[in-house]
């Protein structure tokens, strides 16, 4: 049974531990918490404009229609977080798990998702307009719907990737794999693809 357990934390399926609830009173009462276990908190409509967030832990957690307009997101797991119409705005996030993110709807405009991981990341609907993807990790990311225009992906992998009826006008793409059917929507649609793109 111990085993079955421990397997199934691993591959994210349940959550054996909740947050730490002093650091959920830091978080509410001071709008700043740096390396916090906040696991599964419920902090959905909430403004967080400016804080200091690195390096906490928000998996599980429901922060839809949250503003995070350019806090510190840097080294965050928001693995499995609701995220729902949340804002991003001018915010960083480099280096973060945002795997199995549920973030529809939500808005990413200037964002620094450098380095972050993105894998299975539900980002449908999203307006991304000059985020930064540059080395970040995707694996069946769903960008359906999503306005990216102007942003930059440079070196990735994103054959994997959805990006029906994606907006990707004067998007910079450099250095990134892609489908031969993700090459031609991005040129319908008057993206900017370098000549190191490769389009299998």
């Amino acid at each position: 049974m111990k085993m079955v357990l421990a397997l199934l934390s691993c591959m994210g399926w349940i959550h054996l531990s909740a947050y730490d609830a002093n650091h959920l009173k830091t978080l509410l009462e001071e709008k700043e918490c740096i390396g916090c276990d906040l696991r599964g908190a419920d902090l959905q409509d909430i403004d967080f404009s400016g804080c200091d967030l690195s390096k906490s832990n928000f998996s599980g957690a429901n922060v839809s229609r949250s503003i995070f307009v350019m806090a510190d997101l840097n080294d965050a797991n928001l693995s499995d977080a609701n995220a729902t119409e949340s804002v991003f705005w001018k915010g960083t996030m480099q280096h973060a798990d945002l795997t199995r993110i549920h973030a529809q709807g939500a808005s990413f405009k200037g964002t620094r998702l450098d380095g972050s991981n993105l894998s299975f990341a539900d980002l449908r609907g999203t307006k991304s307009w000059k985020a930064n993807f540059t080395n970040a990790f995707f694996r069946q990311t769903d960008f359906t719907d999503a306005e990216l225009g102007d942003a930059k992906f440079i070196h990735n992998d994103l054959r994997s990737s959805k990006f029906s009826r994606a907006l990707l006008w004067k998007t910079h793409f450099s250095d990134v794999m892609m489908t031969k059917a993700q090459c031609a929507h991005a040129k319908k649609e008057e993206a900017l693809l370098d000549s190191n793109v490769m389009c299998h």
